[in-house]
């Protein structure tokens, strides 16, 4: 008999992450859907009737650090390698020059790039050793094509091009040279903060992104790649 692969997505409750859960649990596998409440997954929750046998919901906050440690500790408990990881929780806040407010930019960065740093340290001795890291950046974060400069995307953006430093230089370290570390954009989705008039719908990114994933390698690790596969600039 196969053994299920196992997935674990963080920010699981809604848009982008609640996709991927539908996805790999439409491939039949294990999924591990972390949130930051339970109770106000309202789809998880029903998804987990759909799915008994393949969907575990776990409390996740990945910006506290005490969280973090718990699930660490629930993680030893499971005893279980994941084929992905997929870093998926982030925060979005548009704020025009002159609005800027440091508690905006503290807590994005907190989100998007601090707390995939450390989760990615508390995850990495639980991904097998052919498995695959992948952090959901964005087109916002390279530096060289600066998209939509006249927006007040600037906290969001820089901490994505943070993310992807992160990225790259988690990719190079030694205790990852098993492990395919990439950072993913998921392109113009139409998501709370992509909006209506974006292109993809949430299937059709999820079901682009799923592609790239699965034929991921090691040529691929430290990359910034989009929803097509292709590389894109930093």
């Amino acid at each position: 008999m196969d053994v299920k692969k196992t997935v674990l997505i963080t920010g699981a409750n809604r848009g982008l992450g609640l996709g991927f859960v539908r996805y790999y649990l439409a491939k039949d596998w294990t999924v591990f859907a972390c949130v930051r409440s339970e109770k106000k997954s309202l789809e998880l929750r029903s998804l987990f009737n759909e799915y008994p046998n393949n969907l575990v919901i776990e409390p996740l906050d990945v910006s506290d650090a005490n969280s973090i440690d718990a699930f660490s500790v629930k993680l030893k408990e499971y005893s279980i390698l994941f084929d992905l990881v997929i870093n998926n929780a982030g925060v979005f806040t548009e704020e025009n020059l002159g609005d800027w407010k440091i508690a905006t930019f503290e807590n994005t960065f907190k989100v998007n790039t601090f707390g995939v740093a450390l989760f990615s340290q508390v995850i990495l001795p639980f991904i097998n050793s052919s498995g695959k890291l992948v952090n959901i950046s964005s087109g916002l974060g390279s530096i060289e094509n600066i998209i939509n400069p006249e927006t007040g995307f600037e906290a969001y953006a820089m901490s994505k091009a943070a993310l992807n430093m992160f990225t790259k230089r988690l990719a190079s370290k030694s205790e990852t040279k098993d492990i395919v570390v990439v950072a993913l954009s998921p392109g113009w989705v139409q998501t709370d903060m992509g909006g209506k008039d974006a292109p993809l719908t949430i299937p059709e990114a999820i079901g682009k992104m799923g592609v790239v994933i699965e034929q991921l390698t090691s040529i691929h690790s430290g990359k910034f790649l989009s929803e097509e596969g292709d590389q894109l600039p930093w």
